[in-house]
């Protein structure tokens, strides 16, 4: 295990111990799924603020689900943050923060998600497509451009069980960002501007240097 995560950019590597880490415990009966699915009235009325992050990190209990977006995390995402944000820990964050915060404010008014994490997956492997638009991936038995692999990979988790409406809204977040921080600031009327642009203080705790 230790050789497979040890390797792994930070963030990415935190994301694979959480989210190992709460399906050991829900498998084991030590901990219970109910206690980790985005529920507002509980958020909103209990406090219960955990439900803002657990949504994120929780891809089932031990079973098909969770190894296959193990295996996305492992081969793709991670990729994502060694590659496009290389010594980038905190501008990667910020983008997991950001569409963490648009994920969110999509289910709390058009959405009855549970679960969110494969949105989030969704939005990193959307990112990487589109940062190597000549890439060709080998996807199963599948061939396929790097820009479609979003596609591709939410049609194999819809084939598991997925929920169409995470994928779609995880695409949407992903495109956002992707235009905002590639697209729009190359543009003359932009003057720069960049509406994701990672704060001070999280390049401090991450000891980012640009």
């Amino acid at each position: 295990m230790n050789a497979i995560i040890g390797h792994q950019p930070p963030v990415t590597r935190c994301l694979i111990l959480a989210s190992a880490t709460l399906m050991m415990l829900t498998s084991l009966d030590m901990l219970s799924p109910f206690s980790l699915y985005l529920n507002w009235a509980l958020i909103i009325y209990e406090w219960q603020l955990w439900r803002l992050v657990t949504c994120f990190l929780f891809f089932g209990t031990f079973g098909l689900s969770f190894f296959w977006n193990t295996y996305v995390l492992l081969f793709y995402c991670s990729s994502l943050e060694a590659v496009a944000f290389h010594s980038k820990s905190a501008d990667f964050l910020w983008m997991l923060m950001c569409s963490a915060g648009m994920l969110l404010f999509l289910t709390y008014f058009y959405g009855n998600s549970y679960f969110i994490s494969g949105a989030m997956i969704d939005i990193m492997t959307y990112v990487w497509g589109r940062r190597n638009s000549t890439a060709r991936m080998q996807v199963l038995f599948f061939t396929v451009r790097a820009p479609y692999l979003p596609w591709v990979l939410a049609w194999i988790s819809l084939l598991m069980g997925g929920n169409v409406q995470d994928h779609l809204m995880g695409i949407a977040v992903g495109h956002i960002y992707y235009f905002f921080e590639d697209v729009y600031p190359l543009l003359p009327t932009s003057k720069g501007f960049r509406l994701f642009r990672t704060p001070k203080i999280l390049k401090i705790i991450c000891i980012q240097h640009d």
